[in-house]
């Protein structure tokens, strides 16, 4: 089965990740890849800027190892792109 076809729930559970993490972190990768395009920055000069491979940001943007990149990481993208954030907790339901 190809790894698209594999649920948000399948793919944490194979790679032993939490669920709600995943999808918060699939989240802020939607979110650079719409700002990289909406400011019209390939890759390539993303990457630059962070003084990463091309291929790792491709790798990102892909959802491939979702579970395995660092909010750190994409944190940092974030900046390079523009953005400010604030890390808020709050009590669980």
């Amino acid at each position: 089965m190809a790894w698209k076809e594999v649920s948000v729930e399948e793919l944490a559970k194979s790679l032993g990740a939490n669920v709600a993490e995943v999808r918060k972190k699939q989240r802020l990768v939607k979110v650079i890849v719409k700002t990289r395009k909406d400011k019209v920055l390939s890759q390539a000069a993303l990457a630059k800027k962070l003084k990463i491979s091309q291929a790792r940001i491709a790798q990102i943007e892909s959802g491939v190892g979702t579970a395995k990149v660092t909010f750190d990481v994409l944190f940092n993208m974030l900046v390079a792109l523009g953005f400010d954030y604030k890390v808020v907790t709050k009590k669980a339901a």
